[in-house]
């Protein structure tokens, strides 16, 4: 198929960049340094994998970095060989359009979903080698690689965000601002906007004839972000109540708009590659 062997391309392409060395290095670096700030009592303490992840790694290093860095790897992806002039030859070949947009979506995605791996395992391996030597104690390597599952999916959602503004903008400028326009969004300003939005909607009475109330509509918008949605699966999956309890509709609702925003944004940009004449 087309879009495997782009996919396979941007893969290998991706993974031997030094980018990737250097985003490996920094995960593996960040891991670390939390790991050991995050284990009290001294070298005999108690550690908690669950602390961890869930006030260290996830604020400071998931729900920032990683978004970022799928931002960094797939704004360039179609409007890079754009401005470049390989998108003519490869189109050439036979790959339509969609392969190129998909394809990218793909191999970009493994890519930083085997640097997110790599550099979680590297600590985890430290980790593990000290908990033998009792040094630390009730590390859970289950709750530690169900996570970096987590954080891989959110890099992969934000990879396709930026392949999506990718293929519809014309410049590697106009792809750069749209991706990081669409990180401080869902990073910095989603709760003032949607709060303001409720708010206004409210006091408009907008929301008082639609048959669900405005606390629904507000826990639907929490999800609908991205990072929130990767927040609450991650959070349940190491309270060990991943789909169970009274939070499933919630989490199932999040799952729906972390594959929404992998597939809604390349199908917009796709749109818009389509109609433009190269």
């Amino acid at each position: 198929m087309s879009l495997v062997a782009i996919a396979e391309k941007d893969l290998q392409d991706t993974v031997r960049s030094r980018g990737m060395l250097i985003l490996v290095a920094l995960f593996s670096l960040l891991v670390a340094v939390f790991a050991a700030v995050f284990r009290p009592g001294g070298p005999s303490g108690q550690f908690a994998t669950e602390v961890l992840l869930s006030f260290a790694v996830g604020p400071f290093l998931v729900t920032t970095l990683v978004p970022l860095v799928g931002v960094v790897v797939g704004y360039n992806a179609v409007s890079g060989e754009r401005e470049s002039g390989s998108l003519k030859l490869l189109l050439s070949l036979p790959h339509s359009r969609a392969d190129v947009v998909f394809g990218k979506v793909a191999g970009r995605g493994a890519a930083l979903s085997l640097a997110v791996f790599t550099g979680f395992l590297l600590p985890a391996v430290v980790l593990i080698g000290l908990s033998q030597f009792g040094q630390l104690s009730t590390f859970n390597a289950g709750a530690y690689l169900g996570y970096t599952v987590f954080a891989a999916v959110l890099g992969v959602v934000f990879v396709a965000i930026a392949v999506g503004c990718s293929a519809a903008a014309a410049t590697q400028r106009q792809a750069l601002i749209g991706g990081v326009s669409i990180y401080v969004l869902f990073v910095l300003l989603w709760g003032a906007i949607t709060g303001q939005f409720l708010g206004a909607a409210g006091d408009a009475g907008l929301i008082d004839p639609l048959p669900v109330s405005q606390q629904q509509i507000s826990v639907f918008l929490q999800v609908a972000n991205p990072i929130t949605g990767v927040e609450l699966l991650s959070n349940a999956f190491l309270g060990e109540q991943l789909f169970s309890g009274e939070g499933v509709n919630q989490q199932i609702s999040a799952v729906s708009m972390l594959v929404f925003w992998t597939i809604a944004p390349p199908l917009a940009g796709l749109w818009r590659f389509d109609g433009d004449d190269l």
